[in-house]
């Protein structure tokens, strides 16, 4: 069993008085439940809790029996801590978005698994992630944070990294170019754009206005030519593109848009 290990806290629950049963995304891309004793804090020393939504940790758990759904963490320190977040609400609710969306993706490790470490398939979830966190404190760092952009960034490296980032360069139906075009629609459910003369065929409650689509091809093309550290504040003319993109998001996906607890939240951003 491995035992040493790291990974970005997504979920943490009290358990009894000073205890905490956290949900870690490891840098596999993967999640582990872990119970941290004296998680909470407090006690006789007034000890500070380490375990906060969003920290890197790193950790040395105890030895379990192979069917465990429940390790125990012996040792844990934070590797990476924000500042920023925690002083902003809006920030804050934006990466506990971000966490929520990881937690419905990201599949169990298996720690007794001797060739889970040459499995790659899940890297993604946790280097966009921490991609995310990193260039979310960075930019409040600076005082130059937009959360509806943030949350654009990140649907978009995120939907490059599962492998249904909408198809830009030509129509979806007839294969024509759309760099040059004016009038360009998000269709959700053929996973890519459409010129004007294809979308004038389409069921108009899976596809994008014109106006969202134009920008939206746009912006996502920044997303995907640049490093996620390359990005700074995008310009939307039209908040609804953020709708938009979550719904092609959930979609191809396949996430119920209403068990994100947290999108209430990060849509009422003005």
């Amino acid at each position: 069993m491995k035992t040493k290990i790291e990974g970005i806290l997504i979920k943490k629950v009290p358990y009894q008085d000073r205890h905490v049963i956290g949900t870690l995304l490891l840098r596999s891309g993967r999640s582990l439940s872990v119970l941290f004793y004296g998680g909470m804090g407090g006690g006789k020393k007034h000890k500070a809790s380490t375990l906060e939504l969003g920290y890197m940790m790193k950790l040395e758990l105890s030895h379990a029996k192979r069917n465990s759904e429940l390790h125990r963490a012996k040792e844990w320190t934070p590797l990476w801590c924000y500042e920023y977040i925690r002083l902003n609400h809006k920030a804050f609710s934006t990466m506990c978005f971000y966490l929520e969306m990881v937690s419905h993706l990201c599949a169990e490790e298996d720690l007794f698994d001797d060739h889970a470490d040459f499995d790659e398939s899940m890297v993604g979830l946790f280097r966009v992630l921490s991609n995310a966190l990193f260039h979310l404190e960075e930019r409040l760092k600076s005082q130059k944070c937009d959360p509806h952009s943030e949350i654009v960034i990140f649907l978009g490296k995120l939907l490059i990294e599962q492998g249904v980032f909408p198809t830009r360069d030509n129509c979806a139906f007839c294969d024509g170019a759309l760099e040059k075009l004016g009038r360009i629609y998000l269709v959700t459910d053929h996973g890519g754009f459409s010129c004007g003369e294809c979308a004038t065929h389409l069921e108009e409650a899976m596809m994008s206005s014109s106006q969202e689509g134009r920008e939206l091809w746009e912006i996502l093309g920044s997303v995907a030519n640049h490093r996620y550290q390359e990005l700074s504040e995008l310009k939307m003319q039209d908040k609804g593109v953020i709708h938009t993109l979550l719904n092609y998001a959930c979609y191809q996906l396949h996430l119920e848009i209403g068990r994100l607890k947290s999108l209430k939240m990060v849509l009422s951003f003005k």
